[in-house]
């Protein structure tokens, strides 16, 4: 039982792991996280254990032993929706638009007061205001998404990961089945949802590399190794 109840504890270090990997661009650590968190909540290790608590339980207890996995009953599971928050590149791209739409609208309310000396001034300081807002609204997007897997390990600690360990300690092993799934369901999503933080990092880093920090600066340091090599 500490096993399974062990799974509430590594999720909640592996979203502060992964704040800090996120907030340094680290994506190769960030894509390892994506993975263990999958695992974490969906391997054949963890169902063993399942199956030996609900195994033991009867012995203890003096009922039937169970006659089927919870592998078996996870898989034989159709109906059970997924409640985890889902994230899309479209979302991150609407929340982008708007963010470019808002940075204008506040220019032209502050700025665009027809006191410039001429109109290239004035458009000179509108092309900098927007050239800022894009920079961080691209930062802000790829930021969103490696964010986005902490929603996922905070979402299954704190509603999902409870189901599974009170179901068990109640000996409801449809319960703790029903808990499983939806649990393997949000933690598939974790390299899908990496995908599109490696895709929006990838976008600020041919934006402005150096806003990458010490990843951007080790990445130009790749490409210019990569041109020296391709020239020689």
């Amino acid at each position: 039982m500490e096993e399974v109840e062990s799974v509430y504890e590594a999720l909640r270090n592996l979203s502060w792991e992964l704040d800090g990997e996120v907030a340094d661009h680290n994506y190769a650590a960030v894509e390892g996280l994506a993975y263990e968190l999958w695992n974490l909540v969906d391997s054949e290790q963890l169902r063993r254990a399942v199956d030996t608590i609900t195994l033991l339980t009867a012995v203890r207890d003096g009922r039937p032993l169970p006659t089927v996995s919870v592998a078996a009953l996870v898989n034989g599971l159709k109906d059970v929706r997924a409640s985890h928050p889902t994230l899309t590149q479209e979302e991150l791209d609407q929340a982008f638009r708007a963010s470019m739409a808002r940075a204008e609208g506040i220019w032209r309310e502050i700025y665009d007061d027809g006191s410039w000396d001429s109109e290239d001034e004035r458009n000179d300081h509108l092309a900098d205001h927007m050239h800022e807002a894009r920079q961080e609204a691209i930062s802000d997007r790829a930021v969103r998404a490696g964010r986005f897997l902490m929603e996922l390990c905070d979402r299954i600690a704190e509603t999902v990961w409870p189901e599974v360990t009170n179901a068990l300690r109640e000996a409801n092993l449809e319960s703790v089945a029903r808990a499983l799934k939806e649990a393997s369901m949000a933690g598939k999503t974790a390299p899908e949802v990496y995908t599109l933080y490696e895709v929006n990092l990838s976008m600020q880093y041919e934006s402005a590399p150096s806003s990458l920090g010490a990843e951007g600066e080790q990445l130009m340091a790749f490409e210019s190794w990569l041109g020296l090599q391709g020239g020689g």
